[in-house]
């Protein structure tokens, strides 16, 4: 699954790898052979070269785990149970939103301003707001198992929920170490935690469906599983990498709350506008249409590898360009990247369109075919989604992110006007073109704002 629709590992990726870059970035000023990369990047010496290579090869492997597990759940089970499988990703994609926002990245941001015994006390107040985030989502997905008893939402998401309120702890720590991880550059770490997860679940899956034994609840069983085995080997073996004290967590939580809420509030809408699709088709026309559009999401999200690589790379430089050379270097930066990017990613869809039924038959089975017009809509949304993702960004780094944020509200109420008539009387064809839609809509008008707001600078105030 893609960005916005990833398996398991949410999202939205950006962060993973911005501290990276950025540590990279603060080094060009040293003397120190240079490197060049896509889009103007430095790195100015070999050993940050390493890291942010790493970091990609690390973002390769997780997306390519989640995109296998999708695979063998859509092939090894039935279309109800894929699409329920979906509708619990969907909610763990927007409890790892809601926990980078609050969480991970005010810690990417402050960690690195701190030493010695106040960078292991912060850590340890992370420790604290993501225990105690953890909690409060099993707590909400107990009671959700506990409503369909009473007979909310689609059949069968009872026992996906209730083995969801036992592991999402274990899920969501494993994204929080991820971040941990990154923030202190331990990236040969996280690349070796991430490969035995995914190894583990890769060969858990596989054996159950060998046995006969796959469906959504049990595959979540087993990644909880993977997860936390391998969260308990990093909490031990890096215990003293952090100082637990509620005094300091209560304090930094409001520091973390004043400057993330914007970010967080636009991370929200925007999850909840892009992931309710699944829902709306599950109410609509059961679990089996909710498992066709997951397919046709898994076949676009095919190149996020790559393409969470090249924006984990961008998001650092965007924020850079502008504090080191102004509103209109970032400017020039954004309309050249937008450019750039444009070109592969409408040569990618324009494969997608013509092929995109044989792939979702060749990868999800045949059961799954004849959805190539749902998929060539999802390709055209991609393109959308990859050539405006620098101009959101820049909002954030000219600190505008309140903008962004009524942006992503266009975008949910679109979905539940138009998006909810389509998605009502079309099935997944609709909820593919609710999305496209609304992205262009809310797109159009992102880049327009970040086009008028970044021309009021002044020539004699631009940044040297």
């Amino acid at each position: 699954m893609g960005r916005h629709h990833e398996l398991i590992t949410a999202n939205d990726a950006d962060s993973h790898s911005e501290v990276t870059v950025s540590h990279a970035i603060q080094e060009e000023t040293k003397p120190a052979s240079r490197r060049k990369l896509p889009f103007g990047l430095t790195f100015s010496s070999n050993a940050a070269l390493s890291q942010g290579f790493l970091s990609l090869a690390d973002q390769a492997v997780a997306s390519i785990t989640n995109f296998v597990t999708g695979v063998i759940i859509a092939r090894a089970s039935s279309k109800e149970q894929f699409g329920l499988y979906m509708l619990g990703f969907s909610l763990i994609l927007l409890l790892s939103d809601l926990q980078t926002s609050l969480i991970a990245t005010p810690y990417m941001v402050f960690a690195p301003r701190l030493k010695g015994r106040a960078a292991a006390l912060y850590a340890g107040s992370t420790l604290i707001h993501q225990a105690v985030f953890s909690v409060l989502a099993m707590l909400v997905l107990a009671c959700g198992a506990l409503a369909t008893r009473f007979g909310v939402g689609p059949r069968g998401m009872g026992s996906v929920l209730w083995a969801l309120s036992a592991v999402v702890c274990l899920i969501l720590l494993r994204e929080f170490v991820r971040r941990m991880c990154f923030a202190s550059f331990k990236l040969g770490t996280v690349f070796l935690f991430d490969t035995c997860i995914g190894v583990g679940q890769i060969a858990g899956l596989l054996l159950l469906g060998r046995l006969g034994l796959v469906s959504a609840s049990r595959a979540y069983w087993l990644v909880g599983a993977t997860c936390g085995i391998a969260v308990v080997l990093w909490l031990w073996f890096d215990r003293r990498f952090y100082q637990l004290r509620l005094d300091e967590a209560v304090a930094d939580l409001k520091k973390n709350w004043l400057f993330g809420k914007w970010v967080f509030a636009s991370g929200l809408v925007w999850t909840a506008a892009t992931n309710l699709y699944p829902w709306l088709l599950a109410s609509f026309h059961g679990a089996a249409a909710a498992g066709v559009f997951a397919a046709c999401v898994g076949v676009v999200s095919a190149s996020n590898p790559a393409l969470l690589g090249i924006q984990n790379l961008l998001g650092p430089k965007i924020a850079h360009e502008f504090a080191v050379k102004g509103e209109r270097a970032l400017r020039r930066l954004v309309l050249k990247v937008s450019a750039v990017l444009a070109a592969p990613v409408s040569l990618l869809a324009l494969a997608l369109i013509l092929w995109g039924d044989r792939f979702i038959a060749l990868l999800y089975g045949s059961r799954y075919a004849g959805n190539g017009l749902v998929v060539a809509i999802l390709a055209v949304n991609l393109l959308v989604t990859a050539v405006g993702f620098s101009y959101s960004r820049a909002l954030f780094a000219i600190e505008r992110a309140n903008l962004d944020f009524l942006l992503n509200l266009a975008t949910l109420f679109i979905m539940f006007t138009l998006g909810l008539w389509l998605v009502r009387t079309y099935g997944p064809l609709g909820a593919a073109v609710g999305l496209l839609g609304a992205n262009i809509v809310t797109s159009l008008i992102r880049v327009g704002a970040f086009l008028k707001l970044s021309a009021r600078l002044p020539v004699e105030q631009e940044a040297i």
